[in-house]
C-alpha cells in the first residue's frame, strides 16, 4: 500500500469486504453459518430433533414449523405462513444451497444451508413442512450430512 495514494489502498481491501457482505446479504444467509454448524453437530447424535431454542441459532429461536425448500422446487404451491418467504426464492439460480424457511405463527424467517455441509435434498426437490417435534436421522456421504425425515412430515 502506498501512503501517497489512500483512496487506492481504501479500495483494495474494500471492494473484497463489500463483495463478501453483499453474497451474504442476496443469499439470506445472516446466521445460517451457526444454524448449519448446529446442524452437523445434531446430525452425529443417532435420531435427533432440528436444533430450537434460545441457544439454537435458529432465525427464529422457539420456530413451530420449518419448510425446506430444494434447488429448482417448485414454490408457488408452498402453504401459509410460508408462501411469500418461498415466492421469494430464487430456486433455479444455485443447486449449492438449499433454504430453510422457520415459521412460529405467521412471522417467517429464513437461512440458506450450503449442501455441502448438510443436505435435506439429497433425493427428489419435494417442498416439506415440518413440525419442530419431527424426528431426523442422517447419514455422512461425500463430506456432508444427507438429513432424513424419519416416518412423513407430522400435521401440525
Amino acid at each position: 500500500m502506498s501512503p501517497e495514494n489512500p483512496a487506492r489502498a481504501f479500495s483494495t481491501w474494500a471492494s473484497p469486504a463489500v463483495l463478501l457482505l453483499l453474497g451474504a446479504t442476496l443469499t439470506g444467509c445472516a446466521g445460517g453459518g451457526d444454524y448449519q454448524a448446529a446442524l452437523a453437530t445434531t446430525a452425529r447424535s443417532g435420531e435427533f430433533s432440528l436444533p430450537r431454542g434460545e441457544d439454537s441459532a435458529a432465525p427464529i429461536a422457539l420456530w413451530d414449523e420449518v419448510l425446506v425448500v430444494c434447488p429448482y422446487s417448485d414454490v408457488a404451491a408452498a402453504p401459509e405462513p410460508f408462501t411469500k418467504a418461498a415466492l421469494a426464492l430464487d430456486t433455479s439460480s444455485n443447486e449449492d444451497v438449499h433454504w430453510l424457511l422457520f415459521a412460529k405463527a405467521d412471522k417467517v424467517r429464513r437461512i440458506s444451508i450450503s449442501r455441502t455441509s448438510v443436505d435435506f435434498c439429497p433425493g427428489s426437490s419435494v417442498n416439506n413442512v415440518y413440525q419442530h417435534t419431527q424426528l431426523w436421522s442422517a447419514e455422512k456421504s461425500d463430506g456432508a450430512w444427507l438429513m432424513s425425515a424419519v416416518g412423513p412430515p407430522q400435521a401440525g
